[in-house]
């Protein structure tokens, strides 16, 4: 287990092995004693349960497996028609204002490593009573990002290993991962398409913007396989839009994102870079967002990260470059009225997929005003290539 300095974020890295029912019985059990989940939050209109588990039984039985671990977990019947345990939150209870998650990625082939996709994922220290009532609201509330995991999941009875970051939700709440395979996702909020009205969110058959890349990641083992899967399934709007970068350990990279309609939009390149922040990329921004600060902002971290890519010429360079980027663009936020801390980046992640490895620091700290947090150690994690 890691913990901060400053005692912000910790970070817990759980290992789980066994049949998929067997991993959601774990993952319940860890809702239930950690984060006092009831057996309560696990029940929808029956209509609503019937139609979810009806989709994963045709399209995803992995997940109805660790769904049923779940809800026994919970003591409940998975087949009551109004229990719905495809997945369990955990430090959040929504609907909730959304906080900007303002994420930075750039995938590009390296000279010592392959392709690399390095990404920076920010988020605010802010629990639910704080964002909708103000800061010191309910003190003893836990953030929403105070306790991420790194999940390392081996399924013995039907998809495939997977190493990930995961928040929201402790059964399908990825934030960036790989696979066995070597396939790396990772998502970013796209903010200029995020709504400032609130409603509860979405819950609906099929999946939705995290859980996409759960499937992906037991699922695909190619960047083309996980472009299929964004062409057929058509992942729906929960809570936050996104857009993807997606990279395998052939090189291929793919950044995905959805139109104003919802329909994905897909641009691939192989063995060249990406470059990725939290405002659209392949669609016009609209006049009335370039003096947005947080449009600004990705923006720029978004040119630090292309000038990082554009200077030579692809795969004559180092991973200590991608690397050196993300420290460029690493924040620490602050109250502009007393200084205290809002949030950063939490964590600097480096996924080799030729190797299947991982590297990642995580937040330490705030560091000095108006700059960069302060990090962990690196920290090396790996997965047996399948």
């Amino acid at each position: 287990m890691y913990r901060s300095v400053d005692g912000r974020l910790t970070v817990r890295h759980v290992r789980l092995q066994g049949t998929n029912e067997e991993i959601g019985e774990s993952l319940g059990k860890t809702a239930r004693s950690r984060y006092q989940v009831s057996p309560q939050d696990l029940l929808l209109p029956a209509d609503v349960a019937a139609g979810r588990r009806e989709w994963a039984a045709r399209h995803y039985p992995e997940l109805l497996q660790r769904g049923a671990g779940i809800a026994r977990s919970f003591g409940l019947d998975p087949s009551d028609p109004e229990v719905d345990a495809l997945g369990v939150g955990f430090n959040v209870a929504l609907p909730v204002p959304p906080q900007v998650m303002g994420c930075s990625v750039v995938a590009a082939p390296t000279t010592d490593s392959g392709i690399v996709l390095q990404r920076n994922f920010d988020f605010g220290f802010l629990s639910l009573p704080e964002m909708i009532l103000g800061p010191g609201a309910y003190p003893e509330a836990p953030a929403m990002l105070s306790e991420p995991y790194l999940m390392e999941i081996h399924p013995t009875d039907g998809g495939m290993s997977a190493l990930f970051m995961c928040a929201f939700d402790l059964c399908n709440g990825v934030i960036d991962g790989m696979n066995e395979a070597g396939l790396v996702v990772s998502l970013m909020q796209l903010i200029d398409r995020t709504d400032s009205e609130f409603a509860p969110p979405a819950v609906e058959p099929g999946l939705n913007e995290f859980e996409v890349l759960r499937f992906l990641l037991d699922r695909c083992r190619t960047v083309g396989e996980a472009q299929r899967v964004f062409e057929e399934q058509r992942p729906y709007l929960s809570w936050l839009p996104c857009h993807y970068v997606i990279a395998d350990a052939d090189g291929a990279v793919m950044l995905v994102e959805p139109d104003d309609a919802g329909v994905m939009q897909i641009r691939t390149t192989r063995d060249g870079p990406m470059c990725s922040t939290n405002h659209s990329l392949l669609r016009q921004l609209p006049d009335s967002s370039r003096n947005d600060p947080e449009i600004l902002g990705s923006l720029d971290r978004l040119r630090v990260l292309t000038d990082t890519v554009v200077a030579d010429s692809a795969g004559s360079f180092g991973s200590d470059r991608l690397a050196a980027a993300a420290g460029q663009v690493a924040v620490s936020t602050r109250r502009p009225e007393d200084g205290s801390v809002l949030g950063g980046t939490l964590w600097s992640a480096a996924y080799r997929p030729g190797d299947r490895s991982l590297s990642i620091r995580y937040w330490a700290g705030p560091g000095e005003t108006d700059g960069s947090p302060d990090f962990s150690p690196e920290m090396r994690f790996a997965l047996a290539p399948a």
